[in-house]
């Protein structure tokens, strides 16, 4: 930028991030005190070894948590698609979620 005053020249810098959106906070699930005698699902995105590890879960629980169900699913969305029916089945008949869409 040229000044041709003697004034200092006046640059305006934009953050390459953009701007920030506003996001409504939404505050963590109440957790249950005990599992035993629950339904817990272990729901995997099949990403990166995710299904492996939560099957892997799934199977160990009923060991460690005596009455406790685990249910393993695979979500057959992809992560950020909705999938309706698997929540609905997951209110309907569950507890607790173990969600892994691995790393």
């Amino acid at each position: 930028m040229t000044n041709h005053s003697n004034e200092e020249a006046t640059y305006t810098v934009l953050n390459p991030c953009g701007t920030e959106h506003e996001v409504a906070s939404v505050p963590m699930a109440e957790r249950i005190p005990d599992l035993s005698g629950k339904v817990v699902y272990c729901i995997s995105q099949i990403v990166a070894g995710a299904d492996v590890f939560l099957k892997k879960i799934a199977d160990a629980l009923p060991r460690y948590i005596p009455g406790v169900t685990a249910v393993f699913v695979h979500k057959s969305t992809p992560y950020m698609s909705d999938d309706p029916e698997l929540w609905a089945e997951v209110v309907s008949k569950g507890h607790a979620v173990i969600y892994g869409c691995g790393a």
